[in-house]
């Protein structure tokens, strides 16, 4: 029979073991950092997706300045992010809109229960 020699290279079973198992402990601990990570990164996308559609809102306002379409933008449509959340424009409110004189619009975006964006623009009705 033939035995090791003792200069044999390479890991034994058990160091491999071991190393594999040191690598999962390390795994699981970084795993709720990403975690919250993922998390956090989703809701920015849905705060960046609603002030992307309150922007437009403001600038369709600034199109068309008139004290009728000022007032019916609540009824718009509601748009959904790529998470599939829902965002309208919850409560908006003019004030100051008269012919000849600059109107305020204040816009809120909801989703998920939440504001994700709020504007005040000054819009002038001619």
């Amino acid at each position: 029979m033939r035995g090791r020699s003792t200069d044999a290279a390479g890991f034994s079973l058990v160091e491999v073991i071991i190393a594999m198992f040191l690598l999962g402990i390390v795994a699981v601990a970084i795993l709720p950092a990403l975690w919250q990570g993922i998390m956090l990164s989703s809701q920015q996308a849905s705060t960046a997706t609603a002030t992307r559609y309150m922007n437009s809102i403001v600038d369709d306002a600034r199109a068309t300045p008139t004290c009728a379409y000022l007032g019916s933008i609540a009824a718009r449509p509601a748009v959904t992010d790529g998470r599939g959340v829902s965002l309208s424009a919850s409560t908006s409110s003019v004030t100051g809109c008269a012919p000849g004189a600059t109107a305020t619009l204040t816009i809120n975006i909801v989703g998920e229960g939440r504001t994700l964006a709020t504007s005040t623009a000054l819009i002038y009705v001619p």
